[in-house]
């Protein structure tokens, strides 16, 4: 017992000395589709996104997720603009594992794979707005280039929501930010 608690406290001692913290932001275009009801229902609304994550070794981090919307985007039904309704992201949270590995000193690749929750409101001219909030599984893939050890740029897909015939994706560009 006294063994395993020594190579525990090693194996902590390692993983909190290459643990990094670091910080994300950037801007989402989204692609939110619904396909539920027999009709194609589509809006590409944008969001600002943020990430703040914890290197637990050079090859998997942890990280939270917070997003916020942008600008809203008008409702299209069999790719017909439905100039009277538009579609809002309120907000996005989440948590991920993220394996990741190096390609080059400059150069990352990485997954992640969590869980988010995602709220937004549709509004109609004329008939008012509902808001409705749904989760599901979340994951995606991307890719850093460090252009100094402590700022890269960053880019990645993810599929935020999935859930019953309902999908919202996103492109992200933002810039990284290690502490």
């Amino acid at each position: 017992m006294k063994k395993l608690i020594i190579v525990a406290t090693i194996a902590l001692a390692t993983v909190g000395a290459q643990a990094q913290t670091y910080g994300e932001i950037g801007y989402t275009s989204v692609t939110a589709k619904d396909n539920s009801g027999g009709s194609s229902i589509e809006s590409s609304p944008s969001a600002i996104r943020g990430i703040l994550g914890y290197e637990l070794n050079p090859h998997l981090a942890i990280e939270a997720l917070v997003g916020f919307g942008m600008s809203d985007d008008t409702i299209k039904v069999k790719g017909v603009n439905l100039s009277s309704a538009k579609l809002a992201i309120d907000s996005v949270f989440g948590v991920y594992l993220k394996p990741k590995t190096k390609l080059n000193e400059k150069v990352e690749v990485f997954g992640r794979v969590g869980f988010a929750e995602v709220k937004g409101t549709t509004t109609v001219t004329g008939f008012g707005s509902e808001t409705s909030k749904e989760s599901s599984l979340s994951f995606g893939a991307g890719m850093s280039y460090a252009i100094n050890p402590t700022t890269s740029f960053n880019a990645d897909y993810m599929q935020y929501l999935s859930k019953d015939g309902f999908k919202a994706n996103g492109f992200t560009f933002g810039v990284g930010f290690k502490f």
